[in-house]
C-alpha cells in the first residue's frame, strides 16, 4: 500500500514539476537555509516549494488587497486621525522616542 501511494506521489510531482518553466535565480544567505525548511515539506523540492510559496504569495496579496477595500474607510479614518495627532503634536515618531530617551 505504502509503495503505490509513493509511486502516485512520484507520478504526481513528475507530470507536475515537467510541465514547470526553469529559470536559475540567486537566494540570500536567510533565504536559502528557509527554502531548504520548506522543500523538506515537498519531498525536498526546492522547485515544487518555491512554486507552491509563490502561489501562496499570490493568494496572501489577494486577500490583502480585498480586506483593505473591505476596511477602505476605518483606514482612512486612522490614517487622519494619526496625521491630525502628529500635527496637533499629541504623538511622535518612535525615532524621536527614541532620541528623547537616549536609546
Amino acid at each position: 500500500m505504502r509503495r503505490a501511494s509513493q509511486l502516485r506521489e512520484s507520478l504526481v510531482v513528475g507530470l507536475y514539476t515537467q510541465a514547470m518553466a526553469i529559470r536559475q535565480f540567486q537566494l540570500t544567505p536567510e533565504a536559502e537555509p528557509i527554502l531548504d525548511s520548506v522543500a523538506a515539506s515537498f519531498g525536498g523540492d526546492a522547485s515544487l516549494a518555491l512554486s507552491e510559496l509563490l502561489i501562496a504569495h499570490e493568494s496572501i496579496e489577494s486577500f490583502l488587497d480585498e480586506m483593505e477595500g473591505s476596511y477602505a474607510a476605518e483606514l482612512i479614518r486612522q490614517r487622519e486621525r494619526s496625521a491630525r495627532q502628529f500635527r496637533d503634536g499629541l504623538a511622535v515618531s518612535w525615532e524621536q522616542v527614541k532620541l528623547d530617551n537616549g536609546l
